[in-house]
């Protein structure tokens, strides 16, 4: 079923825009057939085609992906509106800050300008039909073949276009689709991830904006374009509503505007509204999984930006295979009519051309309503700001202030830098203040909640209350703390108060000074920018010592663990550079006499990957690149191998212990493909006994084994390890933590808690924790690192059971024969976004020398 387009436009068209080819013409078959992709390098040039051919198209680079493919953008509006961009970007912009903007010249404004709607595409690789059916919507844009007046709506509206908004994967996902067509595989799993490091994960960095697709998407939204609408399409099953169109699920996020909402119902209604017209089946709303509470991904974070964000999501066939739904194989709840399941789709064959169909009367639907209400859009835009900056809620905060004293100040200038990046507003005090009875130094970094991005900033530093119940509906975090998981002090302020502040345009970076004629150099280990300086001199073959205690100085004083540099010519070369790039806090060192230390040397990594897509080795991956630590990846055959004289620490990422050893989960376990065959045999299989038996000769043998949440219990359980889950078995309904941050109590004293402070936020996200017994061997060793402490676990969040964790072990440092297992509980280093525990991970590759 296709749109029905305006019988008489085609006649209105002038001869270039009539001249257009179309995809089906470029590509010689229509969008969507079964079993046809176009992939990223072929949207790129048809894209390019617009351009040349269509005034109403104008293609533009917004960034670079992780492997160096250009990511495009095409601005698809009328040509009078494209000769006149750069004023519309510019009232957008100020329609978005109302300080100094009356209410009458914000009308005149939003009179004038026109609404700017976003949609990315794409930015799950494997939901392919988004990247296709976006070729036929921006032509028919181009040309007029639309349900409406094209020159009209487009006159009113400019619509950004990302066709794909991580082309890597898109690549990744039709040459794997191309390369098995016509095999038993053909539309089946890739075993690798689809973004170089985040796989399914890049829509959940819309917090940090570490991955520089998110970074290119986010400075679109907030830094370049402003626009009132931003739409990301996605898929999602097979076998359950044809389609999801808003509105969410409660609960509502009280930080945002009511004027999101009622835009996002407006739009969503609309869509359905068109989709049923046209007699498209199986559109459900208010249902699944479609929380409007967490704010992780760019699309819900658009709406703490005042910015009407949201997504749908449109039932998969097998990449481009169709698949044929039995009727009994559709749950019952999506049989029966309801009010927000007005018509059950029966069932038969779905097609990737099903998805081009919907996805493109949804864009023709969203285009309209976007011009129909456009000077609701814009004015709504200034107003959302407008009651932000001079509207303040009681039992809100007033600002959020984050002292220059910090533990870890390169860690905090990071998280500045995120916050700055995501729009916040940052102060800094020229003069000491006091502030809800407390003393604050000249200095002091301050972000203001009245400012037009207070929602941001209340979402991402504040403190948010899941009103009432268990929160099912979650799909990732109950709340967001950056600098908490990010090890940085930071204060709420809750009353007025007086201060003398000036507004950064951009985070300052001051260099740290290299000692020139000491012949040693200290590094703090509480600083995580040490430990990639240390990384940096130990590939240069610097010597580099660890202290086995508090290091006092002329001046300075630094932890247990902190690191000692020969002050050779080769480091006094290289070290100002580095401290420059990771602004980490040199200590010259007269002597060593009378300090206890430890030789280290650069560890000989190596990072297990399963043929599983497993995200958070992709993560490990991105953390380890970003902090220079050099590694190899090994697979199941790396592992199964006399490992002693190749690696030093072997890496073990959050993953399914049995997919671990087997390759193939438990039954019935989500987010993986369950059954043998799913893969070609070369990708089938996990490490295995013979693994397993390898791993442990080469702990016994002086390896250090470091495994990661979730794969710990394995070896727990293979090595027969003092150590056991005691989370293991337990209900829901006994313990539920949905993605929070808890509290640490750290043993800073050890090896591996160097560097940390006596308490730290540990990410909770489906982890374990530990109970450590007598050791039944002489072989073997514990310390707990890492434990929960009897009462006030929950930092942020949300927590079901908590006693079922007081007082068990999140980091264990098991010794066993000549070496270690480091068993870490929780994610110490989840999606780039917790740089307040990395130094677990960093520890267990520096472990000093014994």
């Amino acid at each position: 079923m296709t749109i029905r387009p305006v019988c008489f436009a085609a006649l209105l068209l002038p001869f270039s825009l009539q001249a257009q080819t179309s995809p089906e013409e470029y590509f010689g078959h229509p969008m969507g057939a079964d079993r046809q992709l176009v992939d990223y390098h072929q949207i790129r040039a048809y894209f390019d085609h617009l351009d040349e051919a269509s005034g109403r198209v104008s293609v533009t680079t917004i960034g670079q992906t992780t492997l160096g493919e250009e990511m495009i953008m095409a601005i698809v509006t009328s040509e009078d509106n494209m000769a006149n961009l750069d004023r519309y970007q510019e009232i957008s912009r100020r329609l978005s800050d109302p300080r100094g903007l009356s209410d009458e010249e914000a009308r005149q404004l939003s009179q004038e300008g026109k609404v700017i709607v976003l949609m990315t595409h794409g930015l799950h690789a494997s939901e392919i039909g988004m990247s296709q059916g976006v070729l036929e919507s921006a032509y028919k844009l181009a040309v007029g073949d639309t349900p409406f007046n094209a020159e009209e709506v487009l006159d009113e509206v400019i619509l950004l276009l990302i066709p794909v908004a991580n082309p890597d994967g898109q690549l990744m996902i039709t040459n794997w689709y191309r390369e098995h067509l016509g095999t038993k595989y053909e539309g089946g799993p890739m075993p690798w991830l689809y973004h170089h490091y985040a796989g399914h994960d890049n829509n959940r960095d819309g917090i940090a904006n570490n991955l520089i697709e998110t970074r290119a998407v986010s400075r679109v939204l907030w830094h370049d374009w402003f626009p009132q609408i931003y739409d990301d399409p996605h898929q999602m099953g097979k076998n359950n509503a044809r389609m999801f169109v808003p509105q969410f699920l409660d609960p509502a996020d009280p930080n945002i505007h009511p004027l999101i909402f009622s835009g996002i119902d407006l739009i969503g209604a609309n869509m359905a509204y068109d989709l049923q017209k046209e007699g498209f089946q199986g559109v459900v709303h208010d249902a699944m999984f479609a929380s409007a509470w967490w704010k992780g991904t760019l699309t819900s974070n658009a709406m703490v930006h005042n910015t009407t964000g949201l997504f749908t999501e449109l039932a998969s066939v097998n990449i481009a295979t169709p698949v044929y739904i039995n009727p009994n194989e559709i749950p019952e709840v999506y049989t029966k009519q309801t009010l927000r399941f007005t018509d059950p789709w029966p069932g038969g064959w779905w097609r990737l051309r099903d998805i081009v169909d919907y996805l493109l009367n949804s864009t023709m639907s969203l285009v309209e309503i976007a011009a129909q209400h456009k000077e609701d859009w814009l004015y709504n835009y200034y107003q959302m700001g407008r009651d932000a900056v001079e509207v303040h809620r009681p039992g809100d905060p007033v600002a959020f202030v984050i002292p220059a004293e910090q533990r870890d100040y390169p860690s905090m200038l990071r998280t500045l830098e995120m916050l700055d990046f995501g729009g916040a507003e940052i102060h800094r005090a020229t003069d000491a203040f006091v502030a809800d009875g407390m003393n604050f130094p000249e200095g002091s970094f301050v972000i203001q909640t009245a400012q037009p991005f207070r929602p941001y900033v209340l979402n991402i530093l504040g403190e948010r209350r899941y009103p009432g119940g268990v929160p099912r509906v979650l799909q990732d975090n109950a709340s967001h703390a950056l600098p908490m998981q990010m090890g940085v002090a930071f204060t709420q302020i809750d009353e007025p108060f007086e201060a003398s502040l000036e507004l950064l345009s951009d985070i300052p970076s001051p260099g740290s000074m290299a000692p020139a004629s000491t012949p040693y150099v200290v590094l703090d280990s509480a600083e995580n920018a040490a430990y990639a300086v240390a990384f940096a001199l130990l590939q240069q073959n610097a010597d580099v010592y660890r202290s086995t205690g508090p290091i006092e100085g002329d001046g300075f004083q630094s932890p247990t663990g902190s690191f000692i540099f020969a002050n050779s010519p080769q480091v006094q070369d290289a070290l100002p550079a580095l401290l420059e790039e990771w602004h980490a806090s040199a200590h010259g060192l007269e002597d060593m006499n009378g300090i206890e230390s430890v030789a280290i040397r650069l560890p000989r990594v190596g990072l297990y990957q399963s043929w599983r897509s497993n995200m958070d080795e992709g993560w490990t991956r991105f953390v380890f690149d970003d902090f220079g630590i050099p590694f190899t990846t090994l697979h199941n055959e790396d592992v199964r191998v006399d490992l002693n004289g190749s690696y030093d620490v072997i890496v073990f990422a959050n993953e399914d212990p049995l997919v671990i050893k087997t390759g193939l989960p438990a039954p019935g376990t989500t987010g993986y493909a369950n059954g043998l065959g799913a893969y070609p045999p070369e990708y089938d299989g996990g490490i295995g006994d013979e693994g397993i038996q390898a791993l442990e000769s080469f702990v016994a043998g002086g390896g250090i084994l470091v495994a990661l949440d979730n794969a710990g219990p394995l070896f727990a359980q293979e090595f027969d390890l003092p150590v056991t889950n005691s989370l293991d078995g337990l209900s829901e309904s006994e313990f539920f933590v949905p993605t929070s941050l808890l509290r640490l109590e750290v043993d800073n004293s050890t090896p591996v808690g160097y560097g940390m402070p006596d308490e730290a936020a540990a990410m909770f996200f489906r982890s374990v924790a530990y109970s450590t017994r007598l050791p039944s061997s002489g072989d073997w060793d514990r310390q707990v690192v890492a434990s929960y402490p009897d009462e006030n676990l929950l930092l942020r969040g949300w927590m079901l059971g908590e006693e079922q964790l007081t007082r068990r072990a999140a980091v264990v440092d098991a010794g066993y024969l000549d070496g270690r297992v480091i068993l870490i509980g929780f994610r110490t280093q989840h999606r780039g976004q917790t740089h307040g525990t990395y130094k677990f991970l960093f520890n267990a590759l520096l472990y000093p020398e014994r």
